[in-house]
Formats: structure tokens, C-alpha cells, sequence
């Protein structure tokens, strides 16, 4: 591999890495954990600040693995390697990018539904899913949706990352009909 490719790949692991890091901390420790806040509106605040403050870095992170895969020349590595694979990471990855865009849009829609009266994103919740009785309506059906595109996301990434591993154990395929018919 030349150098930029290493670069590349470099780049997309760390890219791979951050974005499943960030959204299984969230889903296991970040979300359930804030319903330990006694106040259901601090727990918005601290729910949407700390989401906010994470998403710079997570759409980092999906940018740093989709330009890779797609213009650092990993895809036409993994082409030669695991067609076949290589395609199902792109739907992987795909679906995955499209999940976690999604969950980052229902969050910054949450975060703007704080009643006036509550600090800035302290929209009343029970926990990082689950709405309180007294979460307006738009907010507590963006928490309903991120209760589905979160997981969803996680375990896309989860696919994104096994195949990645068995397409970069994978050996090149011959490339001529000659070469296949004789290897």
C-alpha cells in the first residue's frame, strides 16, 4: 500500500472508532444514567449539552469515514479484495451514516423544545429515550425515533466494522479471466 493509503486507513479506523465509541457510550452509559437526575428538565440540559458537545466530533468522525472509504481508494481496495463485501459495506455504512445523521437531527429538535421557563435544552425527559409525561409532543416523538436510530446506528457500525476486518484479511482477486481460470 502506498502511503496516503495507509493515511486513508488510518483515517477511517479513527473515523470508525469515534463514531461507535460515542454511540455505544450513549446508548449504554449516557442515556439510561441521566434519569439518576433528581430535576426532569436538568436532565434535558445535561442530556442535549452533552450530545451537542459529542455530535461535533461524530459527524467528524462519519465524514472521516465515508470520504475515506469512498475517494481514499479503501473501496476500490476492498473491490479487488471482496466484491461482494465490499458492497455490503457500502449499504452498511450508508445506513449507518443515514441513522446517526438522523439521530443527531432529533436531538437538536429536542433541544428546542425546552419550555421557556427551563435552562437553554432543558427539555423535561425521564431518561436519554424516554420521554417524561411533561415533554412536549414534537420532542417526545424525536425521543421515540432516537430510541430506534441510536440502537440502529450502533449496530450498523457493528457490521460496518466486521466486515471491514474480513475484507482487510481478505487476499486480492485475481483480475483476468486468464488469472482466474488458472489460480
Amino acid at each position: 500500500m502506498t502511503n496516503s493509503s495507509n493515511k486513508a486507513k488510518i483515517a477511517h479506523n479513527l473515523g470508525l472508532a469515534t463514531w461507535f465509541g460515542g454511540a455505544l457510550f450513549g446508548q449504554v452509559a449516557l442515556n439510561p444514567t441521566i434519569s439518576r437526575i433528581s430535576d426532569k428538565n436538568e436532565r434535558g440540559r445535561v442530556l442535549n449539552e452533552a450530545w451537542g458537545r459529542f455530535n461535533a466530533a461524530t459527524f467528524t468522525a462519519i465524514a472521516a469515514a465515508l470520504l475515506t472509504w469512498k475517494l481514499g481508494g479503501l473501496k476500490a481496495d476492498a473491490e479487488l479484495r471482496a466484491p461482494g463485501l465490499s458492497r455490503v459495506k457500502n449499504l452498511l455504512l450508508g445506513g449507518a451514516a443515514i441513522t446517526g445523521i438522523a439521530s443527531g437531527v432529533l436531538g437538536a429538535r429536542i433541544a428546542k423544545e425546552a419550555p421557556a421557563d427551563a435552562p437553554e435544552g432543558g427539555t423535561p425527559v425521564e431518561a436519554g429515550t424516554q420521554p417524561a409525561p411533561e415533554t412536549p409532543e414534537e420532542a417526545a416523538q424525536s425521543q421515540r425515533l432516537i430510541s430506534l436510530t441510536g440502537p440502529s446506528a450502533l449496530s450498523l457500525l457493528a457490521g460496518v466494522i466486521a466486515v471491514s476486518a474480513v475484507i482487510e484479511n481478505s487476499a486480492p482477486k485475481p483480475r483476468g479471466v486468464l488469472s482466474r481460470l488458472l489460480t
